[in-house]
């Protein structure tokens, strides 16, 4: 039986758009992400490096989970660092040895400190709007603690009994 991934209701099928109907959250739901018999949603887990997300745009990003994007979060804050590290580093080479070349570097270095500065504020205020909250330090710690309270989740069916439980 097709139900609801977010009360656990029957649904209805529609035949002429191909979509779901969810009477009690007043909502169409893609065949997609309708479940089976009271299942709850699932939880996507990507623990692989996701340097390529980067690069997506802002409509993109937001349909990352939030654990993929605390853990872009952290990959973005740690190339803003370091951006802003060789932008020192070639602005005292330059100072020192009047060199264009290093110029080039530091102001290089710059437009990509200026690009991942933005790009951690887009993520961090995705990440605020879904937690309530943006975590000051994402360590290693803190993402196998959020992949623990994800795994340690109620999992069980959405089924509210209809009947008692007869004690025996």
């Amino acid at each position: 039986m097709k139900t609801c991934p977010y009360c656990g209701s029957n649904v209805e099928f529609n035949e002429m758009n191909n979509q779901y109907y969810c009477d009690f959250c007043c909502m169409i739901l893609d065949p997609l992400i309708v479940k089976n018999n009271g299942e709850r949603i699932d939880i996507r887990v990507n623990e692989a490096p996701l340097d390529v997300h980067i690069d997506k745009t802002t409509p993109e990003l937001m349909t990352l989970s939030t654990f993929e994007l605390l853990y872009l979060l952290k990959a973005i804050r740690k190339e803003r660092s370091d951006m802003y590290g060789y932008m020192n580093t070639f602005y005292k080479a330059s100072q020192q040895d009047n060199e264009a070349a290093f110029k080039e570097y530091e102001e290089q270095s710059g437009k990509d400190y200026m690009f991942f500065t933005k790009k951690a504020f887009i993520v961090e205020n995705i990440i605020r709007t879904r937690l309530g909250y943006v975590p000051t330090r994402i360590t290693d710690s803190y993402l196998a603690k959020y992949v623990e309270y994800i795994k340690n989740d109620k999992n069980k069916p959405m089924i509210i009994r209809t009947e008692r439980k007869n004690k025996v």
